[in-house]
């Protein structure tokens, strides 16, 4: 009875942490995109390159939690952290790809290395107004409304 209890909540455990990658998996078309204007096609632009920097920055930033990941689940979890960084990063470059199409067709300026300033630079805002909501600053409807307004560019 023992020995069924422990494997049981040693597969609960493992399964639980298999899936603790978290970046986005944004969908390369998207319905309303034909409808966007120039400056809308940028912003989403800028989303979709904050995600490949959230994955780029995360694989280069080990921590000591990583580490005792390695150790307690591997390879479980490493697994899920790579799948995840490679379908984050598949489809973020597809997002763009379906975006600059579309600035084309309509005939808007292209820019990636504004788009990576853009990309950071929002990155930065949100970090920003995390830090104060989980200070106490803001409170849970500010903090929604102050990210909604970074994400949508405004």
């Amino acid at each position: 009875m023992k020995k069924t209890l422990s494997l049981i909540a040693s597969t609960a455990l493992l399964v639980g942490c298999a899936g603790s990658a978290d970046h986005a998996i944004v969908t390369s078309y998207q319905v309303t995109d034909t409808g966007l204007s120039c400056s809308q096609l940028q912003t989403e632009m800028v989303k979709a390159q904050m995600v490949i920097d959230g994955v780029i920055a995360d694989k280069a930033d080990i921590s000591g939690a990583d580490v005792m990941d390695g150790i307690l689940y591997f390879p479980f979890n490493l697994m899920a952290k790579s799948d995840n960084y490679e379908k984050a990063l598949g489809a973020a470059g597809e997002r763009i790809k379906r975006l600059e199409e579309l600035k084309k067709e309509k005939e808007c300026k292209t820019d990636m290395a504004e788009t990576k300033r853009s990309a950071s630079k929002m990155t930065a805002e949100l970090k920003e107004l995390n830090q104060l909501h989980k200070d106490g600053a803001l409170t849970a409807d500010e903090y929604k409304t102050a990210k909604n307004k970074v994400l949508n560019g405004g």
